[in-house]
């Protein structure tokens, strides 16, 4: 079985991306070639590593380096803590900075409070830093979308996460009709037949 170098470099860069956006990986569409799941996942094991412990970032940096990914790894770190800093405001309202940097797992107060700082000019958080003591105050959100202009913002968004639900439903049931996917998956349900499995053997194509 040749597995391209297009296709692992492509894999790594999904799974960096869906940690960005969603802090977990996202299982790819059921129409994902088998290769994949058997042969592309088990090279991505440092990638992998990074879903679900920061350590790898570190671990694994050289790795992260020869693939050019290093950038996307440290927007992965980046966008963790900053998740993490948005669920402690979900259970907490008063917190030292030593506090947050413990919790989240920055190296110390003044990288703490560079998120927090950094997340309040974004919108990402409402939170106020006493500098005398070192507390961090989290608040609601002054938005009560009671305006007619955030209601009307919000109805346009809704809309537009209606109209690509859609699109993505069409582009799924044309690729579940398209005659060269439809033969690539009856090939891939051959290879996963017992008989032809074990003289399966994998290659690396440049």
């Amino acid at each position: 079985m040749v597995v391209s170098h297009i296709m692992l470099e492509a894999y790594k860069k999904y799974i960096l991306v869906s940690l960005i956006l969603h802090d977990k990986i996202i299982p790819l569409p059921k129409y994902t070639s088998q290769v994949v799941n058997r042969f592309v996942k088990p090279l991505c094991g440092p990638y992998h590593e990074l879903a679900v412990s920061q350590r790898a970032a570190a671990k694994y940096r050289d790795t992260f380096v020869r693939d050019k990914n290093l950038g996307l790894v440290n927007q992965v770190l980046s966008s963790t803590y900053k998740k993490n800093i948005q669920k402690l405001t979900k259970t907490f309202l008063t917190l030292s900075l030593s506090d947050v940097a413990s919790r989240v797992h920055l190296s110390g107060p003044a990288e703490a409070e560079t998120y927090i700082l950094n997340m309040i000019d974004d919108g990402e958080i409402f939170a106020k830093i006493n500098q005398k003591d070192g507390m961090v105050v989290f608040m609601d959100s002054p938005e009560k979308y009671a305006s007619q202009e955030a209601l009307s913002n919000l109805e346009r968004q809704m809309a537009e996460c209606t109209r690509l639900h859609q699109c993505i439903q069409e582009m799924d049931e044309q690729i579940q009709v398209n005659p060269q996917y439809m033969k690539k998956s009856a090939g891939n349900n051959e290879e996963d037949m017992p008989a032809t499995s074990q003289n399966t053997k994998l290659t690396y194509s440049m």
